[in-house]
C-alpha cells in the first residue's frame, strides 16, 4: 500500500513530537541521587558535632533540675526583663513564697546568705509559709528538709502536701511533723507521700502555737531524683544522645558565677544574681553536678572557665576534676563525695571574649600554662578565634571556637573556609580543629520571632546547619546547639513541673546521633529543594543518606547505590514531619499535643520514596534481605 507524500510528513511530524515529549518527560523527572563509595574527603564524621549546650540562663537549670521549691533562702525573686520574657507564663524560677502577710524576710541571723524567713506563730490560728505551682504524684515520694530554729520549744511545725478541691477549699494530700525547733538551727527532714495527684499542687510550713520561728534553705525533692536532676529530664538527653555537653555561658564571662561557691554542701552555697539574666541563681548547681549530669546520660564534659576569675582558678578547677585524692583539690572533690577524678578533657579559655583583646590574648598564655602544669592532657579551645590568638597561642590550642547564630549557611561556611586557610598559613597550626561551641539559626530574637525556634521550621534549620558540620567534618569535631532545656524556646526540650515535652528541635538532633555514620560519602546532585548528605561505617555495609525537604510539597527520591553493589539497598526510613501532614513551617509540639512533630519510622522494600513536605529524614541502606 503507498503511502502519499504528506502522510508520510506528518508520520515523522508525530514521531519528532512523540520524542520530543519522551525528552521532556526526562528532564522532568529527577534523576536517581547518586551515592559515590568514595570518601568526600579524609575526615570522619564525629558524634560530638551533635553535642549541647547547659548555662545558667533563667529556667533552664532549674528546670532540669529536681528541686521543687523555688527561693529557697528566701533572698526574693526577680521578674525577667520583658526583652527576654516570650508568653508570660510563670516558671520555677517565678514562684514566690505566701502569704505575704505571714512572714517577713529578716536580713540579720540567717542559717546562710543574706536572708531568711521569720514566722510569728499565733495562739488563735495556725500560721502557713506556702509555696503553689507544685506536681506531686500518687504513689512517689517526697524529700523534705530545711534549717530551722525557735525562741520557744514549745512551737509545733509541720510540713503538708495540699492541693484546691472543686469548692474552692483545700485537701491535705501529706502531711508530716518535724522536731521541736531548738534555739540554735537544726536541719529538720521528713518524707510525705501523697494519697493524691495534682499539677496544682501547694507545699506549706505551718507554725502551729505562739512564738517565732526563723526557717532557712527549704527543700522539697522526689526521692526519685538522680543525684539531684530530673530522672524524666535524664531519661529524654540520655535518649537523645549528646556526646558532649558544654558548661559555661554569659554567666561566666562576664558574670558573677565562681565555681568555687559552688561546691560542696548545697545548703552553705550562697546564692548570686545573674545580671546578664536577671535573676537570683540559687548556686545548687555547679560543677560537681553538671559533670554527674554528663555521666548519667553518657556524654563528655566540655567546661568554659571564667577568664574574668584569673589562671590560678582555672588551674585549681582542672585540679578539682581532674586531680587525684592525693591532691589539694583533688581531695576537696573527695570530701564533697566523689572520690574519682572527672576527667574533662575539653577546656575553653572564657566565653565569647575577642580574639583581638591584647589583654585576652596575653592572659591566655598564664591559663595555658598552669593549666597543664596540672594535666597535660587536656584538650584546650580559644574563645573567639583571630588570627592573633593562633600567632601566640595556636600551638598550645588544641580547637578554635566560633560561635554561628545565624540561618545565612553560606556565612558559616565561609567562616569555616576563612579559618581552615588561616590555621594552614601560621606555624606549628596544622593540628588545630574546629569546635562550634554555640550554634543554633538565631540568637538576637525576641518577641514572637523567637518562638521561631519552638516550630518544625526552625528543626528543619538546624538539620541543615548539621548537614554543613557533617560535609566539613575534617575541619570541625565539637559542635554544641544551643540551648538544651527551656532557654527563652531555645531548648531542645521543655519543662514544666509535670513533664518533659519534646521539641521539633529534639527529635532532628536525636535522628543524628542515632544514625549518622563516620565516613562522610560523595554524593551526586540532589532533588531541587532538598539538601542531603549520605555517610557510611568503614566496612561500607551500612550508608545513611539524611535528606532535609525544606519545601511545602513532597519530593519524590530514588537512590543510585550501585558503586556498593547490587546486593545494597534501602532498607528503612526515619523521617522527623508533622504527623498531621499540614505543611505548615510554624507547627509546633504543644503540652496538649506533645508529638504532632514526631519521628515516624517505615520499612522500604524499593529504592524510591517521597520525602514529605518539610520534613527530615535518614535513609538506611544496606545488604538486601531474601529472606521472603
Amino acid at each position: 500500500m503507498s503511502v502519499s507524500k504528506s502522510g508520510r510528513k506528518f508520520a515523522l511530524i508525530l514521531l519528532l513530537l512523540s520524542v520530543w515529549c519522551v525528552c521532556r518527560r526526562a528532564e522532568a523527572a529527577e534523576p536517581a541521587l547518586k551515592i559515590f563509595a568514595k570518601p568526600l574527603h579524609a575526615g570522619r564524621i564525629n558524634p560530638m558535632l551533635f553535642g549541647n549546650f547547659i548555662e545558667l540562663l533563667d529556667n533552664l537549670v532549674p528546670g532540669m533540675w529536681a528541686e521543687m521549691l523555688n527561693d529557697r533562702g528566701f533572698e526574693g525573686v526577680i521578674p525577667p526583663e520583658k526583652w527576654v520574657y516570650y508568653d508570660g507564663a510563670p516558671t520555677v524560677c517565678d514562684r514566690q513564697w505566701g502569704p505575704t502577710g505571714d512572714w517577713t524576710s529578716q536580713t540579720d541571723g540567717a542559717f546562710n546568705g543574706p536572708r531568711c524567713a521569720r514566722v510569728v506563730g499565733r495562739e488563735s490560728h495556725p500560721i502557713g509559709l506556702t509555696q503553689s505551682g507544685l506536681f506531686v504524684q500518687h504513689g512517689s515520694r517526697y524529700r523534705f528538709s530545711g534549717y530551722l530554729r525557735s525562741d520557744r520549744n514549745s512551737l509545733r511545725v509541720q510540713v503538708i502536701l495540699k492541693a484546691p478541691l472543686p469548692d474552692g477549699r483545700f485537701g491535705e494530700l501529706a502531711t508530716a511533723d518535724l522536731p521541736a525547733p531548738s534555739t540554735s538551727w537544726t536541719k529538720s527532714t521528713a518524707e510525705l507521700e501523697p494519697s493524691g495527684e495534682s499539677d496544682r499542687a501547694v507545699f506549706e510550713l505551718r507554725v502551729v502555737g505562739k512564738g517565732t520561728l526563723w526557717a532557712d534553705k527549704l527543700s522539697l525533692l522526689p526521692l526519685d531524683n538522680r543525684l539531684g536532676w530530673r530522672t524524666d529530664v535524664v531519661a529524654a538527653i540520655k535518649t537523645a544522645r549528646p556526646a558532649i555537653i558544654r558548661w559555661g555561658g554569659s554567666a561566666v564571662d562576664p558574670g558573677q558565677y565562681r565555681w568555687k561557691n559552688g561546691i560542696g554542701d548545697r545548703d552553705r552555697r550562697v546564692p548570686f544574681t545573674n545580671i546578664n539574666w536577671g535573676r537570683i541563681d540559687s548556686n545548687d548547681v555547679g560543677i560537681d553536678e553538671f559533670c554527674q549530669f554528663c555521666t548519667l546520660v553518657d556524654a563528655q564534659p566540655l567546661v568554659c572557665v571564667s577568664f574574668s576569675d584569673g589562671a590560678a582558678s582555672a588551674a585549681d578547677l582542672v585540679q578539682y576534676c581532674n586531680g587525684s585524692a592525693a591532691t589539694k583539690w583533688g581531695s576537696r572533690r573527695a570530701a564533697n563525695g566523689h572520690a574519682a577524678p572527672y576527667a574533662v578533657k575539653y577546656w575553653q579559655l572564657g566565653n565569647e571574649i575577642s580574639g583581638n583583646d591584647e589583654a585576652y590574648i596575653k592572659k591566655c598564655r598564664d591559663f595555658i600554662r598552669v593549666m597543664k602544669e596540672v594535666d597535660p592532657t587536656i584538650a584546650i579551645l580559644s574563645s573567639f578565634p583571630s588570627q592573633k590568638v593562633l600567632d601566640v597561642l595556636g600551638r598550645d590550642l588544641a580547637y578554635l571556637a566560633p560561635h554561628h547564630y545565624t540561618r545565612d549557611l553560606a556565612a558559616c561556611e565561609a567562616d569555616f573556609d576563612n579559618l581552615s586557610r588561616m590555621i594552614a598559613r601560621t606555624p606549628g597550626c596544622r593540628h588545630l580543629r574546629l569546635a562550634v561551641t554555640e550554634w543554633n539559626f538565631t540568637a538576637g530574637d525576641w518577641g514572637l520571632a523567637r518562638g521561631k525556634m519552638l516550630t518544625l521550621e526552625g528543626a528543619i534549620l538546624n538539620a541543615r546547619y548539621l548537614n554543613l558540620l557533617c560535609r566539613h567534618c575534617d575541619r570541625v569535631e565539637i559542635a554544641c546547639r544551643s540551648n538544651m532545656t527551656n532557654s527563652f524556646c531555645s531548648g531542645i526540650i521543655g519543662t514544666n513541673p509535670a513533664g518533659v515535652l519534646k521539641r521539633p528541635s529534639y527529635h532532628v538532633m536525636k535522628l543524628y546521633a542515632d544514625h549518622v555514620l563516620p565516613i562522610p560519602l560523595t554524593i551526586g546532585h540532589a532533588p531541587a529543594g532538598v539538601d542531603a548528605i549520605a555517610c557510611a561505617n568503614e566496612s561500607r555495609q551500612r550508608i545513611a543518606v539524611f535528606a532535609v525537604n525544606s519545601g511545602n510539597k513532597p519530593v519524590e527520591v530514588s537512590l543510585d547505590l550501585a558503586e556498593f553493589g547490587g546486593e545494597t539497598g534501602p532498607k528503612f526510613v526515619e523521617t522527623v514531619c508533622d504527623a498531621l501532614d499540614m505543611r505548615q513551617p510554624d507547627v509546633m509540639n504543644h503540652w496538649s499535643r506533645p508529638n504532632r512533630v514526631r519521628t515516624i519510622r517505615t520499612k522500604l522494600s524499593g529504592g524510591e520514596l517521597a520525602l514529605p513536605a518539610l520534613s527530615v529524614s535518614v535513609i538506611i541502606c544496606g545488604p538486601r534481605d531474601h529472606s521472603n
